[in-house]
This record gives structure tokens, sequence and C-alpha cells, in this order.
């Protein structure tokens, strides 16, 4: 499914009363989906600039969302529809650039290219 498209029906769908007051990731979950969609947003006009320390934040809502312990199938819904959304995300920000150069001290240090479900050694 296109990442347009799931956003569309994220959108129709709506936030559940009950997750107000839930934090994921460290942030209310209203928040965090505004900052999602400007992720989503971004990302659709081709004007995300993925870095690391955007990959690295949307790996670690991927990851809460994950381990979000649902209140009720609603709320299952809402947490796989986010979740769905930040891989899109980070799947359609294209290859990460990933330097073979030893560091050369400048504080530069060679980047591997990480996708969700995928572990850094």
């Amino acid at each position: 499914m296109q990442l347009s498209q799931m956003w569309r029906e994220h959108l129709q769908a709506g936030c559940p009363q009950e997750m107000r007051g839930l934090n994921i990731a460290g942030t209310a979950a209203r928040d965090l989906d505004a900052e999602i969609t400007a992720c989503v947003s971004a990302s659709l006009t081709h004007s995300l600039k993925m870095d690391s320390r955007i990959e690295r934040r949307l790996l670690d809502i991927a990851h809460a969302l994950e381990t979000v312990e649902p209140a009720s199938p609603e709320v299952a819904a809402y947490c796989s529809r986010l979740n769905k959304l930040v891989s899109a995300v980070l799947i359609n920000a294209g290859p990460m650039e990933v330097s073979n150069e030893p560091d050369s001290g400048s504080g530069n240090t060679a980047r591997i290219g990480v996708r969700p479900g995928v572990w850094r050694r």
C-alpha cells in the first residue's frame, strides 16, 4: 500500500479517546501523531532530509509502538497504523549515505543504514 493511501486511512480513522494521556516514546500520543504526520507529509513531498537524528527518533517510535499494551482494539489498530506509517517513511526515505572511509578525526563516523526490523551491531 502506498504511503499516501495509508496516511489518508489513518486520518479518516481518527484517534481513539483512550489515547488521551497515553505517552509513547516519551511523547503524548497526540503530539506523537503530529510528529509522524510532519514526517509523512515531508516524505510525500520529497522534502524530508533524513539524518541520523530523525532516523534514530523514528526507530525509537517504531520500537515503542511495537511494545504498547493496547487498552482496546481501537488503540491497537491506531498504534499499528502509526507504526506502518513510521516504517513507510523510513523505507521511502531511500538509502542512507554510507561512508566506507575511516574516521579522519573530524568527528564524523561512518553511518550504517538501518531500517525497521534490522538491528545495529
